[in-house]
């Protein structure tokens, strides 16, 4: 393991890495995220989509199963998805109740008790985290998991296909959600029942504040995350309807009101002009309703896609509509690690890992760690495997250099690992 002779200054121009979807349900959130993703990848970008929605839509949009982990989208080169299932990590951020409980009985009790502490125990139900009601605590979780990749250099940028809005700003309060409920949660849990009071130690009692402050400084990470405009972006999602651009409205002052940067909105589903007199009335109705999203939001580009004739699913449509959201695609080689595209939504994207090679022999490489802590920065390399950790999260990178014979410096969210000449010539 190397140490970390890391040194780290934050000047960067804004470099995405995660740019967020959200609007009211129902508004294509989905397909706007999923049609992006086909776009950026189609771009030679290394592109995740990521979402937390449990009907799965995602997997319905690629006609392709995915799960909780990262799988590459059929016929992409670039294009991974996944989707989170927050109910299986929900004891990774939580504290576990039941094992604290279970820790604050002495043996000299039991041995007092005798056989009757395992009749006792059984009575004792386990405390499970899922019985916490915290607004915003579902959030908080897929957003965890979610930063996990974020901090990932394997990914250019990762696209997060969020709940409704609602959901999203819940979570951004949460912090201080949490530290009011601290006291309360803990007073509910030391009265629960004469038997868990009895057997509630002080020693416990601050086990499970630690891990609920833990918890807490985990969430204001993530928000920190979120509130960086040089590493967040987040689309509008919404339709040429009254309560939906009202909620549009509402949602960009709420977003704006905790640092969250918005790029655009995109309206879905806007009635073709065509000569039918539903038709004409309905999409009359339609522009006065975008016409007022304009002159209330009028820093942000608006993108107008028409009602399809059909559902959109599958490849060939997504790719369609990435088109009409950003314009036509524009394949970037990869010797160029910093790249601004989009027509009206303009995005700057830096790549996660660059490798400068001379006379096809690895000089250097660059890995935009944007969302790290330099103090929690590693390199080890082992069997032609370089391993970069962040944040205590490692990443493989296929190449064969010894990190004995290279210097690594941390300047403006760029870990540069330079090759000495020794190891050049080594290889040759």
């Amino acid at each position: 393991m190397m140490a970390n002779p890391f040194y780290h200054e934050s000047t960067r121009a804004h470099m995405v890495r995660l740019w967020l979807f959200g609007g009211k349900g129902g508004v294509g959130k989905t397909t706007s995220a999923c049609s992006t993703a086909i776009w950026l990848a189609n771009s030679g970008l290394r592109t995740l989509i990521v979402s937390s929605d449990p009907a799965h839509s995602t997997s319905d949009s690629f006609e392709q199963e995915l799960g909780p982990t990262p799988t590459q989208i059929e016929g992409f080169d670039n294009l991974w998805g996944m989707e989170l299932d927050p109910e299986n990590r929900i004891e990774s951020l939580l504290p576990k109740f039941s094992n604290a409980m279970s820790a604050g009985v002495s043996s000299p009790l039991q041995s007092m008790m005798g056989m009757q502490f395992s009749d006792i125990a059984e009575e004792i139900e386990p405390m499970e985290t899922s019985n916490l009601i915290l607004p915003g605590l579902d959030e908080a979780i897929a957003f965890d998991q979610l930063l996990e990749y974020v901090e990932n250099p394997h990914y250019d940028c990762i696209l997060f296909d969020t709940a409704p809005t609602g959901h999203t700003l819940r979570f951004l309060a949460l912090p201080e959600i949490l530290e009011g409920s601290i006291e309360r949660l803990l007073k509910v849990y030391r009265m629960a029942g004469g038997i868990k009071a009895m057997l509630f130690g002080r020693k416990e009692e601050e086990a499970i504040r630690n891990e609920l402050e833990k918890f807490r400084k985990r969430v204001l990470h993530v928000r920190r995350v979120l509130e960086n405009d040089e590493l967040t972006a987040f689309t509008l999602v919404t339709i040429p309807e009254k309560m939906a651009i009202n909620e549009t409205v509402r949602a960009s002052e709420s977003l704006s009101a905790f640092g969250i940067s918005v790029n655009g909105v995109i309206i879905n589903r806007i009635t073709p002009e065509l000569d039918h007199p539903f038709l004409v009335s309905r999409r009359k109705v339609e522009i006065k309703h975008i016409e007022s999203l304009s002159k209330l939001l009028p820093l942000y580009p608006i993108i107008k896609i028409p009602l399809e004739n059909s559902d959109i699913h599958g490849k060939m449509k997504l790719e369609k509509i990435g088109k009409m959201i950003h314009g036509p695609v524009k394949e970037y080689p990869k010797n160029i690690a910093e790249i601004s595209l989009g027509d009206k939504i303009k995005q700057n994207i830096r790549r996660g890992i660059m490798i400068n090679e001379i006379d096809g022999t690895i000089s250097s490489i660059e890995f935009f760690l944007p969302a790290s802590n330099k103090d929690e920065l590693n390199l080890r390399s082992e069997n032609g495997i370089l391993y970069v950790g962040v944040n205590g999260k490692e990443t493989e990178v296929d190449v064969d250099i010894q990190i004995e014979n290279a210097k690594a410096e941390f300047i403006e969210d760029i870990l540069h690992l330079t090759v000495t000449r020794e190891d050049i010539d080594s290889h040759e």
